[in-house]
């Protein structure tokens, strides 16, 4: 125990490493700004009321580059993150989006730090594009008509990353991934056959030779073993998903209940820590502290309980979407759009909708479960999973001769942030703005 525990500790404050990444990151930003300033000041071609956002976007600049450097040197690591647990579905599917790094050696890999650079880039794009709010400009917004965009973007990233968590995992962030499946509760089997059904492995109407794949799950769920095979059954009947053969909404009422246990083991300590720390900010005024503690907890309560009634909502809406499309909704309107009623067609349209279709209804159908977080969760909510979203559409591992583009994108991302930071943390939404804001605001 004592061995692996200095090797955790030596490990983690090696220059390579996230700490020293943060600390040369922050401290650099800080303590550069006022010497780049003064080289500022000597230039003469920057106005005075300029001269303090360009110097604290410049040292942003250079300490985001140094600390992306230190963070990508050292010790290659010789795995390949993006290629675990990934079955050959999974493969096959991947080298369909033109990424063929897999015979590349670990030295000429480049990636190590790509969540951390499209984090940056996420939160840099929101600070140009979203209008820093002012009294008078909300007012006049909320005269008329908005659109909706945190629930647009929110809809389309979580689109993507369950689309990508069903069909290409390894698109997704390893730990994001073992997280969303935690979450799920699936057997893998079930999405590994949806994965062959698109590659057109497995195909209704046909021996392919796939029985063996999901007959033993309906063997497990007390269903006939042909149930599970596709020449046989058409389409697979959702029982084998749906436990103790209850109906598709049932199901979804069982998963949202599910989803919310699981959710509130995670939000409920996270709010009586919060809550906790307000409490003691209280200590020294007894006379009011009961009163508040009260108000405080039951806000605590209601808050951490609409937190994890989202998550139940986003599983719910993600498996009752997949059956709506597959059993409700899709074979009534491709059968009328087709005007055929036979065998065949059945087979095609059971196709069609195991191969994508009824999935993708759920991916898009899940994002509407923003809607039950407040309007500021909401932002911070969908800002926490647009970079993911963003990752799943390009490689997680590239050759190392394209990591100044990661770099250059770091770097300038970082330096933006920063900037808006010092000039207003209310540019920054979210948590990041405020924690941001308490750590670079300089005495």
């Amino acid at each position: 125990f004592l061995r692996q525990l200095r090797h955790v500790l030596t490990s983690a404050i090696g220059l390579h490493r996230f700490p020293a990444f943060c600390a040369v990151l922050v401290g650099g930003a800080t303590l550069l700004q006022r010497p780049i300033g003064e080289l500022v000041v000597k230039t003469r071609l920057v106005p005075t009321k300029n001269i303090r956002k360009i110097a604290t976007f410049l040292a942003a600049l250079f300490a985001a580059s140094v600390s992306f450097a230190l963070i990508n040197g050292g010790k290659i690591p010789t795995s390949r993150p993006s290629a675990t647990n990934a079955t050959t579905s999974d493969s096959k599917i991947q080298d369909g989006l033109g990424i063929s790094t897999s015979t590349l050696p670990p030295e000429l890999l480049a990636g190590r730090s790509i969540d951390l650079t499209l984090f940056a880039l996420v939160r840099a794009l929101d600070v140009l594009f979203s209008s820093p709010s002012s009294s008078s400009s909300l007012k006049r917004r909320s005269s008329r008509p908005t659109i909706p965009w945190t629930t647009i973007f929110f809809t389309l990233s979580s689109a993507t990353i369950m689309h990508a968590w069903f069909y290409s995992p390894s698109r997704l962030p390893r730990t994001y991934n073992s997280w969303i499946s935690r979450a799920a509760q699936l057997d893998t089997r079930i999405p590994e056959a949806l994965r062959r059904c698109r590659l057109g492995e497995w195909e209704y109407g046909r021996e392919t030779d796939q029985a063996d794949l999901l007959g033993p799950v309906c063997e497990e769920e007390g269903i006939p073993y042909e149930s599970g095979d596709p020449a046989k059954t058409i389409p697979v009947n959702c029982e084998i998903v749906n436990r103790r053969r209850c109906t598709c909404e049932k199901h979804a009422l069982l998963r949202f209940l599910q989803g919310w246990c699981f959710a509130a083991l995670m939000y409920f300590p996270l709010h009586f820590l919060v809550l906790a720390k307000r409490l003691y900010s209280l200590r020294h005024f007894p006379s009011g502290r009961l009163r508040a503690g009260i108000t405080d907890t039951v806000r605590t309560i209601i808050a951490a309980s609409r937190s994890s009634s989202f998550l139940g909502a986003f599983i719910a809406l993600v498996y009752y979407g997949v059956c709506l499309g597959r059993t409700r909704i899709g074979p009534g309107l491709l059968a009328a759009l087709t005007r055929m009623r036979s065998m065949a067609l059945r087979r095609v349209v059971a196709q069609m909708l195991d191969s994508g279709l009824a999935v993708t209804l759920g991916c898009f159908l899940c994002g509407l479960s923003i809607l039950v977080e407040e309007p500021k969760r909401r932002v911070e909510i969908m800002l926490f999973v647009a970079p993911r979203a963003v990752g799943a559409w390009i490689p997680r591992r590239y050759h190392r001769k394209y990591l100044w583009r990661e770099h250059l994108g770091f770097a300038i991302s970082t330096a933006v942030v920063f900037t808006a930071v010092h000039e207003k943390s209310g540019r920054v939404r979210g948590v990041l703005g405020r924690v941001l804001g308490d750590v670079l605001k300089q005495s």
